[in-house]
């Protein structure tokens, strides 16, 4: 079974991946818990009713939170612009040994294991692999073939890392093994009950 898809890669599934990649490195999350920090200080000094300090804090919390991501999104926009990525079409190919990547110029296949993980936002998909590198899938261009996708990466990588939000809402393993599971319970379950029937009538001695 494989699972074939052309994606183009635009500018906001790009921005959106700088934002993530940029705020979950040391330095972004040293600047979110920092941002945290400042908003209990906020709050605590509102109570107190300094509000000087306050709004200093409260000026620090707006730059980790808006400003940033703001600046960050149009200077990625401002990049990509111009950038030969947008107007070049690539091809992924996801197979039972792993993904094949197709462009233009170029072909190059990945297995599974070369993945380390997989995560969802909002518009976008993408798997990192050990050196950073990520392939990335802009969830509106996959369409219907969506579902199957995410079954692909759930069912050929561990668990713990892929965080990707299924259709139903759901996260875990593709439903498969489960059903299989349960079919086994159910015929043990059988069994149980059969042999429940027949002792009364083993029990039984022979009519007089």
């Amino acid at each position: 079974m494989s699972v074939k898809v052309e994606v183009k890669l635009d500018v906001e599934s790009m921005a959106d991946f700088m934002i993530y990649h940029i705020y979950t490195s040391g330095a972004g999350m040293t600047a979110l818990i920092l941002g945290m920090l400042n908003v209990g200080l906020t709050i605590a000094f509102v109570m107190r009713r300094q509000f000087l300090l306050a709004a200093v804090f409260l000026l620090f919390v707006c730059l980790v939170f808006i400003v940033f991501p703001v600046f960050i999104r149009k200077k990625v926009v401002r990049q990509m612009q111009n950038s030969r990525r947008l107007e070049e079409t690539v091809t992924y190919e996801f197979m039972e040994d792993g993904i094949l990547t197709t462009t233009s110029e170029d072909s190059g296949k990945a297995s599974w294991s070369k993945f380390k993980r997989a995560i969802s936002r909002k518009q976008i998909i993408f798997l990192y692999d050990a050196q950073k590198r990520a392939i990335i899938l802009p969830v509106s261009q996959l369409g219907d073939k969506y579902t199957e996708i995410v079954d692909m990466i759930f069912a050929h990588m561990p668990a713990p890392a892929v965080r990707i939000r299924r259709l139903d809402g759901k996260k875990g393993k593709v439903a498969g093994p489960r059903k299989e599971e349960d079919r086994k319970e159910s015929d043990r379950k059988a069994d149980v009950d059969e042999k429940a029937t027949r002792e009364p009538e083993e029990e039984k001695g022979p009519a007089e």
